[in-house]
């Protein structure tokens, strides 16, 4: 059998909130040091690559990310789910999983002429099937990802996500200065890859050999193919986004579209990405005792709203500064797409853990229906309504996932018996708070609207983390000590 460098024993943890604190501790580090140091990547290629490349790469990588991105985390989380890790399991496995794999690349290599006729864009015959060579390794590192996580490696996962980002990142600013620069973002995502494989291989040193089952790739394909289905169409909206605005408007529209999604995820990624991670292993900790999962779910909802309500009240508020100050003249465009990202982002409370959470709880099917009525009619509305700018198409994309978002809660609260008055009655600090700050800072805005814009995104700031700490600990102190208590350590239910 292979040997890992991890013990067939799980990890203590005392509590849910310690453990909480540890996992988002390192996300945390990660998000901010991978997302930061990304950041900061884009921004110095934007200087020298044009919005246009951007779409391009967009483009180029809608399918291939659905097995890059998608499936490598149902991967992982399918294997989490089923507690395996013995040797014959996880070689059945990554044996299933590089089938779709092999699959794909094909795909993508026999439908690139076909989807560079219909962008109008040759190039993408060249980028397409890098892409999708790009997918072999992907088996592996899913693989290794569930071995890494089994005992909440997140530690392992930011030291990987860090090197990757760095060191990819160097490879594409050497790119962008040099004769090849339009190949620049492919060189990034080339050494990223290669990056995880060998540091992932390091820490567990696992390896596929022949030790297979064919009932263990059943089970293991049985649990993988509806978390696929569920993370593919989790995040199918941007990429049905960028499909029709890549036909509608063209690839310059797309890398505008890019731009604003790239700051967007710069900011929703420390806040949000944190706790998204916690979903799965902490789930896979107390599932079974109702009192633990709904710690576990109430925690993560309620904090996501303190933290994510206020950022994105503010980012709607002052997007047109934003844009003004960290991106050359060419994105000058970004702004009214940068607001439409934000004000959607408003729903992360009500509909974008959903799905996650339906799955942590092992409700696969139900997160597969609720996913696939939220795609359909956010498809239908952006194509019922054609001539429209794309700012308001994003906009109007967005509007059917309240009420479907609401239609999810009801699910979910009945999995976990709570009452769905309650729930909402528990985010209500924030929704409250995040209003009070924004009419604050917009009547600041009137006052300032001549200043440059600089000065007035940073009196913005301050004068929004004023009023938004300050009402909630005037008129909600209990829940906010409570949110702080939890994201210290402090909680009372055991593991």
């Amino acid at each position: 059998m292979t040997q890992t460098k991890y013990s067939e024993e799980q990890n203590e943890t005392p509590h849910v909130a310690k453990a909480m604190r540890s996992g988002l501790a390192w996300n945390l580090l990660n998000t901010f040091a991978s997302q930061g140091a990304g950041f900061v990547i884009f921004l110095i290629l934007a200087v020298k690559l044009e919005p246009e490349v951007f779409g391009l790469i967009a483009l180029a990588t809608i399918m291939a990310d659905m097995v890059a991105i998608d499936a490598r985390n149902a991967g992982m989380d399918a294997i989490v789910q089923a507690k395996r890790y013995d040797s014959e399991y996880l070689n059945s496995s990554f044996l299933g999983f590089m089938g779709i794999a092999i699959t794909s690349m094909l795909i993508l290599i026999i439908s690139a002429p076909v989807l560079a006729h219909i962008y109008d864009a040759p190039m993408l015959m060249q980028f397409i099937p890098v892409f999708g060579v790009m997918l072999l390794p992907i088996p592996w590192l899913a693989v290794m990802d569930a071995i890494i996580m089994r005992n909440l490696g997140f530690k392992e996962l930011t030291q990987r996500n860090i090197l990757g980002t760095v060191i990819g990142g160097a490879a594409g600013i050497a790119t962008a200065f040099s004769p090849w620069m339009i190949w620049a973002l492919v060189v990034q995502r080339v050494v990223s890859l290669i990056v995880a494989i060998v540091f992932e291989y390091l820490h567990t040193k696992w390896a596929p050999n022949f030790r297979l089952s064919l009932l263990e790739g059943r089970d293991f394909l049985k649990r993988f193919a509806p978390l696929w289905a569920v993370a593919t169409l989790n995040i199918a909206m941007p990429r049905i986004a960028t499909m029709v605005f890549g036909i509608r408007y063209g690839a310059g529209e797309v890398g505008l579209l890019r731009a604003a999604l790239r700051i967007d995820e710069s900011l929703r990624g420390p806040l949000i990405s944190p706790l998204q991670g916690l979903w799965f292993p902490l789930m896979a900790k107390v599932r079974g005792h109702l009192e633990k999962e709904q710690e576990v779910y109430l925690t993560i909802l309620r904090t996501a709203a303190f933290v994510s309500l206020p950022a994105f009240v503010g980012i709607a508020l002052v997007a047109d500064d934003v844009v003004s100050v960290i991106l050359p003249e060419t994105y000058s465009k970004v702004g009214p797409l940068m607001q439409a990202v934000a004000l959607v982002a408003l729903l992360i409370p009500i509909s974008w853990f959903n799905s996650l959470s339906m799955n942590a709880l092992e409700m696969n099917k139900e997160a597969l229906v609720y996913t696939i009525v939220n795609v359909i009619a956010a498809t239908l509305a952006l194509l019922a309504f054609s001539n429209v700018a794309p700012n308001h198409a994003l906009l109007i994309m967005a509007a059917p996932g309240v009420l479907i978002g609401v239609g999810g809660n009801i699910v979910v609260m009945k999995r976990l018996q709570l009452s769905l008055i309650k729930h909402y009655l528990g985010l209500f600090p924030a929704v409250f708070a995040a209003f009070i700050m924004g009419l604050c800072v917009w009547v600041v805005r009137e006052f300032i609207h001549d200043w440059p814009p600089i000065a007035r995104l940073v009196i913005s700031a301050i004068v929004g983390i004023a009023i938004y700490g300050g009402w909630i600990a005037a008129f909600f102190p209990n829940w906010m000590k409570e949110r702080i208590n939890l994201l210290r350590g402090r909680g009372n239910v055991e593991i």
